[in-house]
């Protein structure tokens, strides 16, 4: 990998980790988006475009109310894809998907020790709303812990990923489609959660018969069905 490709997903990672909540939230926290640029930063975009999209359906369901703990996907899919890609292979994709869902785990654990922690240091500064200076300082504060965070997550991960074995992922049994058709089912439960969430059954029958199609149709594909 490149010093200027390291830089950029780097830099991806920690803007996904501040798009969650801390900045702007562009979306760009999103694993299909952070997958599609990490995969255009290091010129295999359709990879990253698939990694993050299965990583996308299978945390779409999960819902930030009350005081749930999620994974956070969003920078774990930089990573991710770094694996998916420059690993050799099948395994490749099988590899970065797995890292992924890790990762977001943990993404997941930093944000809650975060705020945690972000809440400590706010019960030291309860007087700085007559001091606006202090509240700016405090924010910034905020927002550099978030990012640091995000930092702390990305960068020793892709460091992991340069260290994998080529040898790691050829060991995946499976072929490219295989590998597909496997990441498809492992993502049809979580999208098969969302069918709740419709208004009517109407549109649930409709997808069903869709998934069922495509279902039939990646089944033929990879010469399983």
């Amino acid at each position: 990998m490149e010093p200027a490709s390291w830089i950029l997903l780097v830099g991806l990672g920690v803007w996904a980790a501040l798009d969650g909540v801390s900045a702007g939230q562009f979306m760009v926290s999103r694993p299909l988006v952070t997958g599609t640029l990490s995969g255009w930063i290091l010129g295999d975009p359709w990879t990253g475009f698939i990694l993050g999209f299965f990583l996308e359906i299978l945390h779409l369901p999960g819902i930030p109310v009350g005081g749930v703990r999620l994974p956070e996907p969003g920078p774990a899919t930089v990573p991710a894809a770094a694996a998916a890609i420059l690993l050799p292979g099948p395994g490749s994709l099988a590899l970065g998907a797995g890292l992924g869902i890790v990762l977001a785990q943990v993404g997941g654990w930093t944000v809650v020790a975060q705020r945690r922690w972000q809440g400590a240091l706010l019960a030291h500064h309860s007087p700085f709303s007559k001091d606006p200076r202090r509240l700016t300082w405090v924010l910034l504060g905020a927002l550099a812990l978030d990012g640091l965070r995000g930092l702390g997550l990305v960068l020793p991960a892709l460091g992991l990923v340069l260290l994998l074995p080529p040898s790691l992922a050829q060991a995946w049994p499976l072929s490219m489609g295989e590998t597909l058709a496997l990441l498809a089912v492992l993502a049809s439960a979580p999208a098969g959660a969302l069918l709740a969430a419709l208004p009517t059954p109407r549109y649930r029958w409709a997808l069903l018969g869709v998934g069922l199609v495509m279902g039939g149709l990646l089944s033929i594909w990879t010469g399983v069905g």
